[in-house]
């Protein structure tokens, strides 16, 4: 058996009628979600669903996102929609994905993780605690059970050391034939994210700027979105755009901009060639200080290291 997640997976249609076999009326739900493609806009855009599996048999799934039903809460991560078939129950297989989220939200650095259920008697077994009462987003009563993370022991350094192994498997699998051009303008194949961010075309996006808005949808990809271009790049108001990540008060925004310019101008490929030439001579953090002074000086120095 082992542990593998849907959204960077090549078989969704395969383990999508697996969920669907599920006799539990939240597992359909999900299956429904996952069909409208709703699930990440529900739960947060970095929510991953992990599935137990026997070969090509679904054993067990449950989803590891920043939100759950309990909404709207600062209580992040959360495990929701977890279940195990019955062929396989009395096993503890859900301890196998229990222990695999709180893996990955150890690296993540979080104090807690959270369940929001009504079974009691079931997460106790797995080192959980009831926490207190919260309605959930159909206005019923919750259970809140939590999970220390952050105590120092081998129990932590176990999962630190499994959550950095397997968050950088769902990372590579995220990154496969993905574009890593960002919406807005940058090179997600040279941001210093690029061993825990999947890039923002992803299906494991975790830029740090799209972060702090709703569901972790950054604008500037919303807006693209919407007007169905393939980036800022494209944009005719490009030039004059103060939205999201070009907010003139925001760290960064000159030299996104100026990046974003030079894509319209020069294209993809010899904007990765560029970045290459930089990332030789500066670390991420001082590319973008060097290119942040203002948008023309950035684009000035991009030119000129493109006809070096």
């Amino acid at each position: 058996m082992r542990v593998i997640e849907y959204f960077t997976t090549d078989k969704k249609e395969h383990w999508l009628n697996e969920i669907e076999k599920c006799d539990w009326g939240a597992g359909q739900y999900l299956c429904q979600l996952l069909r409208e493609n709703k699930l990440k806009k529900m739960v947060g855009q970095t929510a991953l669903l992990l599935m137990l599996v026997d070969e090509d048999r679904l054993v067990a799934f449950c989803s590891f996102a920043p939100l759950d039903d309990i909404q709207p809460t600062d209580l992040s991560p959360w495990i929701g929609f977890l279940y195990t078939f019955p062929d396989y129950r009395g096993h503890r297989y859900a301890g196998i994905l229990l222990d695999y989220a709180e893996s990955i939200a150890t690296v993540m650095e979080r104090e807690y993780i959270y369940i929001s259920t009504n079974h009691t008697g079931l997460y106790e077994k797995y080192g959980y605690e009831f926490y207190k009462m919260e309605k959930d987003i159909g206005g019923e009563d919750s259970r809140v059970y939590r999970k220390a993370l952050a105590v120092e022991g081998e129990d932590k350094d176990r999962r630190y050391e499994n959550g950095a192994i397997w968050k950088a498997q769902i990372v590579k699998a995220a990154r496969n034939g993905v574009d890593m051009t960002a919406y807005c303008g940058f090179s997600c194949n040279h941001c210093f994210l690029g061993e825990w961010c999947g890039g923002c075309r992803s299906a494991f996006s975790c830029c740090s700027y799209g972060a702090f808005h709703e569901s972790g949808e950054c604008p500037n990809i919303k807006c693209c979105q919407e007007k169905g271009i393939d980036g800022c790049y494209e944009c005719h108001e490009l030039e004059k755009c103060t939205k999201g990540f070009y907010q003139p008060d925001n760290d960064g925004a000159n030299a996104c901009k100026a990046q974003a310019m030079f894509i319209h101008k020069y294209g993809k490929e010899k904007f990765f060639a560029v970045h290459d030439r930089l990332q030789g001579l500066y670390d991420f953090k001082k590319t973008q200080e060097v290119l942040d002074t203002s948008i023309e000086e950035g684009l000035k120095i991009l030119e000129n290291t493109l006809l070096d």
